[in-house]
This record gives structure tokens, sequence and C-alpha cells, in this order.
């Protein structure tokens, strides 16, 4: 079982250490950031999220005694990026482990002392790397909080069985979510929910759609268009409010998808979403 595969290679990677570096390559490198979030929220280690090319560049080369070890998550379009990444981090002596679909032959043959958990990507490929990355770190949580991360494991393996009350509950969201993937749309998020609008940007969107962070999104209003789709959750309504006001000052209007759960599952229901709704239903 995939979640069994990444669970053991994680445990074995954070097991006793206080640090660890995250990093992310290919298409979705928020995928790398939700991770730290899921490690610093839920275990004891102290994770640390560094851009492919900065980790390579400015990080790897320089930290000689200090070395860390790197998990690195990688999603489509991302060979090129680890190969680099691997090959620097193999020539400064760092202990790497990847989870990563399936690699060509000639990278796993070059790189064959890298630990690695391989897991296939399909249609749903996005949904199911987030589902394992918190399925993985509510597994190794720490006891203190032993009733929030069985809740988010629990959620992890039943969420084929919500799928049809989570439609009903945001039919609002849904529509939404049809208007911003057929014309020019800002589309912003939340931390933990920048995968949902990476997806909805780079992969779904049939016109032109930019992706950016809530605190600085009312910059493009009014750039390309005022439309403006927020993927946020419950636990961030009054830190946003602001940022929605100087959106409105400036003459955009706002679609909000707010998924009323925990933030580290965030992600995952709005997913679910933008996959039914790319579905054409």
């Amino acid at each position: 079982m995939d979640k069994d595969v990444v669970l053991e290679l994680v445990r074995r990677v954070i097991d006793g250490r206080k640090y660890v570096i995250v990093s992310s390559v290919g298409l979705f490198k928020s995928v790398g950031r939700y991770f730290t979030h899921l490690l610093n929220s839920l275990t004891g280690v102290n994770a640390f999220y560094l851009e492919p090319h900065e980790l390579t560049y400015y990080v790897a080369p320089y930290d000689e005694g200090r070395e860390t070890d790197v998990l690195v998550v990688t999603t489509p379009e991302g060979v090129n990026d680890l190969y680099i990444l691997l090959d620097q981090l193999t020539l400064t002596g760092h202990r790497v482990a990847l989870i990563t679909e399936p690699l060509p032959e000639a990278v796993k043959h070059r790189f064959d002392w890298v630990e690695r958990a391989e897991v296939a990507w399909n249609r749903m490929g996005l949904l199911k790397l987030l589902c394992l990355l918190a399925y993985t770190a509510s597994s190794l949580g720490r006891k203190e909080i032993q009733v929030r991360t069985r809740k988010i494991k629990e959620e992890c393996l039943s969420l084929a069985e919500v799928a049809d009350d989570l439609v009903e509950r945001y039919d609002r969201e849904l529509k939404s979510i049809r208007e911003a993937l057929s014309e020019p749309y800002l589309i912003t998020y939340t931390p933990t929910l920048e995968p949902a609008a990476e997806l909805a940007s780079l992969v779904l969107s049939k016109s032109i759609a930019v992706t950016v962070g809530i605190p600085i999104s009312h910059l493009y209003v009014g750039k390309f268009s005022s439309k403006v789709l927020a993927f946020t959750s419950d636990v961030e309504v009054y830190t946003i409010r602001y940022y929605f006001n100087k959106i409105v000052e400036k003459g955009g209007t706002i679609n909000e998808v707010r998924l009323r759960t925990d933030p580290l599952t965030a992600p995952l229901y709005a997913l679910l979403l933008l996959y039914y709704t790319a579905s054409g239903r």
C-alpha cells in the first residue's frame, strides 16, 4: 500500500531528529510547503521548506558540518530540477529521501542510493499525494495532540465516502469555481490551500488565471481582471476580512470557497470540489 510505504520512509527520516528540510519539484511546488505545515503542526520535528533552486545553490554547498536531512516531494514535470538537486545533495553529503511519482530508469540508476517511495500519478494525483502526506504526518503525530491527529487520519481514509455530501453542502461554491475556470480570474488562497489554487490556475482553468497569496492579492485587482476566487478555511476568517476589504476598495468582486474544516485537511476537500467540477458535473 502506498500509504504504508510513504509512512515508513518518513518515519525513518524524522525519527530522533530535531530538524528536517523539505523541498518539492515539478508543477506543484506548494506540495512541499503543505507537507512542511503538516510536519510542523503535527509531529515533533522542525521542518523548513526551501525552494529546490535555493537549496541547490544557496544552502547545500555552504552548510558543511551541519548538514540537515532532506525530504523531497516530486510532482509532474520535475525530473530536470530533481536531477540537479540530487546531484548537488550527493556532492555535499546530505541524506535524502524522495516521495515521488515513478522516475525514469536513468534517474533511478544514477541516484540508486537515495531512499524513495514511489506513488503513481493518476487523474486525481494531486489529491492522492496530499492525502498520503496528511495521513503520514498524522500517523507520526505527537501524543499531546492525538485527538486532532486521529481525526485528520480518519478524514484521509474516509474522503471518498463523504464526496457526495461535500458536493451537496458546497453547491454555491461549485458555481463560483465553474465560473472562475471559464474566464479570466485572480485566484488567491490562505497558506494550506495553495495546492487548490495551483491546480485551478495551472491545470483546470480554460482561460487566464493568476495565483497569488491573499495578503497581496489586492495589488493585482484590475490589472487583467477584477474577479477574485479565494480558497480559505474557517479558522482564518478574521485575518482575511481585512484583505478582502482591500480587494473590494479597489473594485474587485470576491467569490469565496471557504472550507469549514481543519485547515490541514481543507485542501483535500477543495481538491475534491475542483476535480468534481473538472469532470463536467
